[in-house]
């Protein structure tokens, strides 16, 4: 189905698949043996905090004012109509609001009167200590829930699935840590005597059908960009061209016209559920 619709992939089999990870346990040991899999040549690793802070240096040189630390503690709403958000350093008068704040979607949109059907839970991982670098691909287990890479600091990042619970704490667990790394540990058992150095966790907002909501709301002038899940650093150049467009333009995007908040009194859902390697 991929390569049908033009995404470079392929089944590769034990023989390709050492080429590519030689320290990759392809025995019969393994709870779940490894039989096959997915590769994907142009998949790779981005350094998430470098593009941050990069989106944030150019958008600071454009006029862009970048507050941090700043708290949204209400939304001033009139006749339907947003005009501004309250803060902990004072008020802000706006015509159009975003909001883009992934697992806290759903308390913004309640200051504005509005009920999003979203759901936050928290995602954790976490990293080794730095080694020599042997792990040249991306390597994510379906049916393990885990995904491993090597940073370009020499550290490995393992990580999950999102909880199962919904949660606002952003906190390490010793359930996640204990089973995540018996998982890594089936397909590298070369990392057993490997240091844990440090673990996080976030939050994510999913949605009912796993796909974002992006556009108008009930509220006029307020717009949302959030439900991503687990996937939504991918899209952010997209999000933020068509976002950029909503806000200039007033006309949703024919792209993201089926992501609407209002696809789901319509009944008009959009389900993903399949688009990511881990569930989320």
């Amino acid at each position: 189905m991929n390569r049908l619709l033009g995404v470079d992939s392929r089944v590769i089999y034990p023989d390709e698949i050492r080429k590519l990870c030689p320290d990759l346990d392809l025995s019969e040991e393994p709870a779940f043996p490894i039989m096959a899999a997915l590769y994907h040549p142009p998949g790779g690793v981005i350094r998430h905090d470098a593009v941050v802070w990069a989106y944030a240096r150019q958008a600071d040189r454009r006029g862009v004012e970048i507050h941090q630390g700043v708290e949204v503690t209400g939304m001033k709403v009139d006749g339907g109509k947003v005009t501004g958000v309250s803060t902990t350093a004072g008020e802000v008068s706006a015509p159009v609001v975003v909001s883009a704040v992934a697992g806290w979607t759903s308390e913004i949109a309640r200051m504005a009167g509005i009920r999003v059907p979203i759901t936050t839970h928290p995602l954790q991982a976490f990293v080794t200590e730095p080694l020599k670098p042997f792990l040249h691909v991306i390597l994510v287990s379906a049916t393990l829930h885990v995904y491993i890479s090597q940073t370009d600091r020499g550290e490995v990042l393992i990580g999950s699935e999102i909880e199962p619970y919904s949660s606002y704490s952003q906190e390490s667990t010793l359930d996640f840590l204990e089973v995540t790394a018996e998982h890594a540990l089936e397909l590298l058992p070369i990392l057993s005597k490997v240091k844990i150095m440090r673990a996080w966790g976030g939050l994510c907002d999913v949605s009912p059908d796993y796909s974002p909501i992006m556009g108008k709301t009930e509220v006029e002038g307020f717009l949302i960009d959030g439900g991503w899940g687990t996937y939504g650093f991918k899209a952010t150049p997209i999000v933020g061209v068509t976002m950029a467009d909503l806000i200039h333009s007033g006309t949703v995007p024919e792209l993201i016209a089926p992501f609407a908040l209002d696809r789901f009194w319509r009944r008009e859902l959009v389900s993903e559920i399949a688009a990511a390697a881990v569930s989320h």
